[in-house]
């Protein structure tokens, strides 16, 4: 039986035969150096703990929802807050969903059925940042040669004051 996108895989997950990577310029961080891989959903087996490079960050940059890759209204965006402070935002490489696809996210990833931390509506305040990867760990993890640059790994949403953190 074949997997469906959007309902059995999340839109935004990686599959095997999208395992070559390259470094390109990259339209959804304003042609940028980053870290790509071709876009063959639906081709091998899917990665569900690892988001595809360019469908990550076309979800941060067109607010997609990861479940469906459709785009988001705001008025009816919701968001799962899973993240950590790093310097003085709090980040997240999580994109945002609608309603129905955190439901369905929620009943289907055991990774969030683990967190029991229910979707919220999106926060406001949020700012698209750029995650830069470079060295040795990103040749050895992904087999390219990025030369010494410092290249656009996933985007981020960063918050500099989290009024979800303290709400309860």
């Amino acid at each position: 039986m074949a997997l469906e996108i959007g309902t059995d895989v999340p839109w935004n997950a990686a599959w095997s035969g999208e395992e070559s990577y390259e470094v390109r310029p990259c339209r959804h961080v304003s042609g940028r150096l980053a870290l790509w891989s071709p876009h063959r959903p639906g081709a091998g087996r899917p990665i569900f703990a690892r988001p595809h490079m360019v469908r990550q960050r076309r979800s941060i940059a067109e607010m997609r929802c990861t479940v469906c890759g459709e785009v988001t209204i705001e008025s009816a965006r919701w968001w799962f807050p899973r993240g950590d402070w790093i310097g003085e935002y709090w980040m997240s490489t999580e994109g945002p969903v609608h309603s129905g696809c955190a439901e369905l996210a929620l009943h289907t990833c055991p990774t969030l059925r683990k967190t029991a931390k229910p979707p919220i509506r999106f926060p406001s305040g949020a700012r698209a940042i750029l995650a830069l990867v470079g060295g040795a760990a990103t040749e050895r993890d992904f087999g390219i040669k990025v030369l010494g640059r410092r290249i656009v790994g996933h985007l981020k949403l960063g918050w500099r004051e989290p009024e979800f953190l303290t709400a309860d």
